[in-house]
């Protein structure tokens, strides 16, 4: 039997080698975008070369209609994977209640919404999964800022109450919480002020306990877990694949 997966914001970095890790034979995937058509192309064809088949929906996941558009578009799915995610880096001070919202939307907003549409499905089909990704800023408070910290906890709290009821479903309902892992995001949050890669880097291998930096297929192997058959007593967790990311 064919699994359908959706994946968000497939286009590149985690989304991407999320999408390619998870494709095979006997998986259909549904890659999600916005405004990213030749990127997420790119992804599509790799999960096609893996022996999957591939499509893609663009959708704003800031508007409930795109969401419910985007649910619909997918159809029946057997794993959702709550990837896309909006970056905000604005400080306490400059920061805007429009900020806070737009980033609650994309960020809690939408995965609550695929879940809420998709959920029938699932059951129907037996029980899914869901895997919301969140963030070890939450534990650690930052360094992003205050509306992106707050809504990956707002997050992780999403996960427990959606674990708890779509449990009897046979849905099962966890976090993944990467660490700093290497990504194009993480060069662009930089854009436009002065880094010092090197020095950036040793300040993060000194809270780590693998002592390289990560990249997004170090997430891979994790998420194939959730989204099996054989993890389907494990739900409600946030599973840390940070290198042993630690406060010091």
């Amino acid at each position: 039997m064919t699994r359908t997966i959706l994946v968000t914001g497939a286009r590149r970095g985690i989304g991407a080698a999320l999408a390619v890790g998870l494709a095979g034979p006997d998986v259909a995937l549904v890659l999600h975008h916005l405004a990213a058509a030749d990127e997420v192309a790119a992804v599509a064809e790799q999960c096609r070369a893996a022996g999957a088949q591939a499509r893609v929906v663009e959708a704003d996941l800031s508007a409930p209609a795109q969401v419910h558009s985007l649910a619909e578009a997918a159809g029946p799915v057997d794993v959702l994977v709550n990837n896309a995610a909006r970056a905000s880096n604005v400080w306490l001070d400059e920061l805007s209640l429009a900020e806070w919202e737009a980033t609650f939307a994309v960020n809690v907003t939408a995965p609550m919404l695929l879940s809420q549409a998709l959920a029938a499905g699932m059951r129907r089909r037996g029980g899914g999964r869901i895997i919301n990704v969140t963030s070890a800023t939450v534990r650690m408070g930052g360094p992003s800022g205050p509306s992106y910290v707050s809504s990956k906890a707002a997050l992780i709290g999403l996960t427990r109450a959606l674990a708890h009821a779509l449990g009897p479903d046979g849905t099962t309902v966890n976090a993944l919480s990467p660490g700093a892992v290497r990504t194009e995001g993480e060069r662009e949050l930089a854009a436009g002020r002065p880094v010092d890669e090197a020095a950036q880097d040793a300040a993060i291998l000194a809270r780590q306990a693998v002592r390289r930096r990560l990249d997004p297929d170090d997430l891979v192997s994790t998420v194939r877990f959730l989204a099996s058959p054989q993890s389907g007593a494990v739900t409600g967790q946030v599973i840390e694949v940070g290198g042993g990311l630690v406060l010091r």
